[in-house]
């Protein structure tokens, strides 16, 4: 798979619907986190009480693919970032990204209670065959990206492998409680398969070290919002802006 360039737009909740992940050029814009089914998007109503931000579909298969459709513009590739309750519900949106030749990333990242409580987001990482199953599934339809949470208390290399049975990518959030971001994570995963490096890239520096630690694709989310054409002062280094293929 080619990518026009190695960057990419991080999911965030309430923020990448399609009209903001076409105004970067990324090789790859990740929509979403969307709510594949009617247990995640009441738990995004909840979050939403909060004060977090989130998306709110009636009807979310059909809106999930009116976002795909409407984002298939973008400057690079897309993929979709979904939590939900079952399994059905994931593969259905795989079925529709199948249809459009875009990526499902499965949310097994997202830490908020609401989510946890379904059995979605990071609570994937606890329940692995639950996790492997969805990917098994989905994978049949279409290629599949898993996003995980580092700096939790799981073997990441047992269970890359098993995910990378399946999985086309990991996309990492090399978290260090506390701040900043585990390289050797990275290095660690991107020795078993094709990595998305994420967390703290804020700079072309940061985003090198990313790649120097294997990463094949470089992520970033709410460095965006701060400053929105970061993406424009990474695309001026010749490697990050260098198109890649990922097999």
């Amino acid at each position: 798979m080619r990518f026009r360039n190695r960057l990419c737009l991080s999911a965030m909740a309430g923020i990448n619907n399609s009209d903001f992940v076409k105004r970067f050029k990324v090789g790859l814009a990740i929509l979403g986190g969307f709510n594949a089914d009617k247990k995640a998007n009441e738990a995004a109503i909840k979050s939403l009480k909060r004060g977090r931000r989130e998306f709110i579909f009636e009807n979310p298969i059909e809106d999930i693919e009116k976002e795909i459709v409407s984002a298939l513009d973008s400057y690079g590739r897309i993929a979709v970032n979904v939590r939900a309750s079952s399994i059905d519900s994931y593969v259905n949106v795989a079925k529709i990204c199948s249809e459009y030749d875009v990526i499902l990333e499965i949310n097994a990242h997202c830490r908020q209670p609401e989510f946890l409580e379904i059995g979605a987001g990071q609570s994937l990482l606890f329940n692995q065959e639950k996790l492997l199953n969805i990917v098994e599934s989905c994978s049949k339809y279409c290629e599949v990206s898993v996003k995980i949470r580092g700096g939790l208390n799981i073997d990441y290399s047992s269970l890359s492998k098993r995910l990378f049975s399946s999985a086309f990518i990991l996309h990492v959030d090399a978290m260090i409680p506390g701040g900043g971001a585990d390289y050797s994570l990275i290095k660690e995963i991107s020795a078993l398969g094709n990595v998305i490096g994420n967390n703290s890239v804020k700079d072309i520096n940061t985003a090198r070290k990313m790649v120097e630690s294997g990463a094949k694709l470089v992520s970033l989310a709410r460095a965006v919002i701060k400053n929105e054409r970061i993406f424009d002062e990474l695309l001026e280094d010749d490697i990050l802006s260098s198109p890649i293929e990922v097999i």
